[in-house]
């Protein structure tokens, strides 16, 4: 496969060097057909939010490097809060690569307006993203709107948590009853070492056994203590949720890693994709994270 649907570049036995990722080796790993990266960002300065913190550009061609080094076919964008509401860079990238190939997820408040929706779905929106480790956190009233909406349009709502307190315990009765999938990011943002036995493990394996909610393996690196190259703490806690509910986990590659840069944190992209193998060694069950569970929620048209 290639132009650009990609699973080519080190199968051809040429190296690919892509930003914002140590190495050039190919995973030792190799990608089922259709795989899919389900946690990205893309970076473009022609689209900076006044008052927001400039990064550097991390573009979709840059992106597409990374993709081909890790044999991934499609991606799903996830939106950052660099941007907040402002949704043009996600359309922006949905328009350059097509929807056969890279689904997204938007940011919405609680107040949003649901006429933009339909338009939005038409590009290739399937998502709406919530953050509860930084402002404009919804209330319950605002939160259940929203997942009333993302359920009206057959799109799950992912949750980000936060590194200082484990706040996703605060609303696990909301996201169990949610009347649309959940997608819990980075794993809960679970702290480590307790890891599986952390009030948020014990949660997310909760939620996982109720049937609703989805967990994001991905950003080892936010809530690791032991560090590059292989955050090794997280391990513990992925392979349980893996094991437990093999059918609702998905893998993100969290790409161009913007936490692990801001802390100086070398990431090798194949390195990350090959701790797939470690904690879910079967590749039928692999391949539910990597193509069947996400057609599911994002390519479900």
């Amino acid at each position: 496969m290639s132009e650009d649907g990609t699973m080519q570049g080190w199968i051809s036995g040429r190296p690919i060097r892509a930003r914002f990722s140590e190495g050039d080796a190919a995973p030792e790993s190799p990608a089922p057909p259709g795989a899919v990266d389900c946690h990205h960002h893309i970076f473009d300065n022609r689209f900076h939010v006044e008052g927001q913190v400039s990064v550097p550009d991390a573009t979709v061609a840059d992106y597409r490097d990374f993709q081909r080094r890790l044999g991934l076919s499609r991606s799903v964008f996830v939106a950052s809060s660099n941007y907040g509401t402002d949704d043009r860079v996600v359309l922006d990238a949905l328009e350059q690569v097509g929807t056969d190939r890279m689904r997204a997820v938007v940011i919405l408040h609680g107040d949003a307006d649901a006429a933009r929706l339909p338009g939005l779905h038409d590009r290739g929106v399937r998502g709406i993203r919530v953050y509860f480790a930084k402002g404009d956190v919804p209330d319950h009233a605002g939160f259940d709107r929203l997942t009333r909406l993302a359920a009206d349009r057959g799109w799950s709502v992912n949750v980000v948590g936060n590194r200082d307190r484990e706040v996703l315990i605060d609303w696990e009765s909301a996201m169990a009853n949610a009347p649309c999938p959940i997608m819990i990011d980075h794993m809960g943002w679970t702290p480590q070492p307790a890891g599986p036995q952390s009030a948020t493990g014990r949660m997310l394996r909760r939620l996982l056994a109720g049937g609703n909610v989805y967990v994001k393996l991905s950003g080892p690196y936010l809530s690791s203590r032991c560090g590059a190259p292989g955050f090794d703490d997280v391990d513990a806690l992925a392979r349980v949720l893996a094991a437990e509910a093999p059918e609702r986990v998905v893998w993100g590659s969290d790409w161009p890693h913007p936490v692990a840069a801001q802390q100086h944190l070398p990431v090798d992209g194949a390195l990350l994709f090959d701790q797939l193998t470690r904690w879910i060694p079967d590749p039928a069950r692999r391949k539910l994270a990597l193509v069947d569970n996400p057609e599911r929620l994002y390519w479900n048209d």
